[in-house]
């Protein structure tokens, strides 16, 4: 019989992942839904889309929250290897330096933040503004840091 030490641990998974962006009114919100789409593989961009929600911002401004969530794990993993595959070495090596940043370890997710008008131009660029869109990885028998590495770099995500 195994000692506790010996027992493999179970290998870290995407659970489900999630695009959100919030289309204001100067806005088109048809190029917003094309700018989240553009972090899906090309063959899904026509079989994915968002839910929308009407919300009053602020100083009473409609918006428009568009939220886009793939609950099929593979299909999911699927996604962040595209996502993985479209990113510069520069923004690897950001999202090495920034993933305790980014890495919510109670909720157990990972979020990335692109830039609105470069995913409209199939440009993957992190941004910190708030003209972006929200990509969030869900991730499941996580329990530490050491273990986000790994599940970064296995997946190509970080250079």
């Amino acid at each position: 019989m195994a000692n506790s030490r010996e027992i493999k641990r179970r290998k870290v998974e995407v659970s489900h992942v999630e695009i959100t962006a919030f289309c204001h009114a100067t806005e088109d919100c048809s190029r917003v839904e094309y700018s989240m789409k553009n972090l899906l593989p090309e063959d899904l961009r026509l079989k994915l889309s968002p839910v929308v929600k009407q919300e009053k911002g602020y100083y009473g401004n409609p918006i428009v929250i568009m939220t886009l969530r793939v609950d099929d794990s593979p299909l999911a993993l699927s996604i962040v290897k595209y996502v993985a595959s479209r990113l510069e070495e520069s923004e690897k090596r950001i999202l090495r330096i920034t993933s305790s940043l980014r890495y919510d370890s109670r909720e157990k997710k990972f979020t990335m933040r692109f830039s609105k008008q470069s995913l409209f131009r199939d440009k993957f660029t992190l941004a910190d503004t708030d003209d972006i869109v929200k990509f969030t990885i869900y991730l499941k028998n996580i329990k530490s840091q050491r273990e986000l590495d790994e599940f970064l770099i296995e997946n190509n995500l970080v250079a």
